[in-house]
């Protein structure tokens, strides 16, 4: 606990943490939560996001189940409300939620595939995006951060969908970023490469090729979702003051080794 005694960098802030159930967004939810905001934790399976919620708590701190799925315009709406209406504002937006959809060569990708990811890693990052900047303006700022993936600036076999539903993400967040700045809210990413979550065992369920990926990187293992949440929990502080528009890259060095 002596190290949440020291970073309590985001004392009275409010803090929204969307796919929290498990991996990054679960991580990311502590890790702001022990740094002083109160946390709003959000995804669709509700056992877990209270499991998570009662974990905090027994920490010392304090957070909230919020059950949405952000593939709905309706449960985004009500999502921000609820923030709104539990702590009367909304200081730091961290848009984790998405989906891997199906990795198959290009030319088997199919239309079914393409509404799935798109619906959840573009649309549904931007309707997100959108009422969380409106809810921030009326305050006067906030902070915003998507999780875009090392697949947002790279290229990968066999995920062209994916890979270009995170392009979009670190596009939408550079126009919402230009647009927003002067208005107090500050809009980055994160570019997670291979992190040891529940999401790289779906992509990678033979733990020989996942181990193989997990080498190529320059420390020569997975990263680790707390890894991750230390950079989302930069970004949302005023340490990140002048940061606006980037996608920061958590890969262990993949993209450039």
């Amino acid at each position: 606990m002596e190290q949440t005694k020291i970073f309590q960098n985001l004392a009275g802030k409010v803090a929204l943490v969307t796919g929290a159930s498990s991996g990054i967004g679960r991580s990311a939810a502590i890790e702001l939560a022990r740094r002083g905001a109160r946390v709003v934790v959000s995804a669709r399976r509700i056992a877990e996001l209270t499991a998570l919620v009662n974990e905090i708590k027994a920490e010392g701190f304090e957070a909230t189940v919020a059950v949405a799925d952000i593939n709905v315009e309706q449960e985004i709406i009500s999502l921000i409300e609820t923030v709104l209406q539990t702590y009367g504002r909304l200081d730091i937006a961290f848009n984790n939620a998405g989906t891997e959809g199906k990795f198959t060569p290009f030319i088997e990708q199919t239309s079914a595939i393409y509404d799935e990811i798109f619906n959840a890693n573009v649309r549904g990052v931007f309707l997100s995006m959108k009422y969380e900047a409106r809810a921030m303006l009326a305050q006067g700022g906030g902070t915003i951060i998507n999780n875009a993936s090392m697949g947002g600036v790279i290229g990968f076999a066999n995920a062209g969908l994916y890979i270009a539903s995170k392009h979009a993400v670190l596009g939408l967040t550079k126009t919402a970023s230009i647009e927003l700045y002067k208005q107090g809210i500050r809009v980055n990413a994160v570019n997670p490469g291979i992190i040891d979550t529940p999401f790289q065992d779906r992509i990678w369920p033979d733990d020989e090729a996942k181990n193989t990926f997990a080498s190529s990187t320059v420390p020569g293992r997975a990263g680790l979702a707390s890894e991750v949440a230390s950079v989302v929990a930069f970004l949302a502080s005023d340490d990140a003051s002048f940061v606006s528009g980037h996608g920061l890259l958590v890969d262990g060095g993949y993209s450039v080794a």
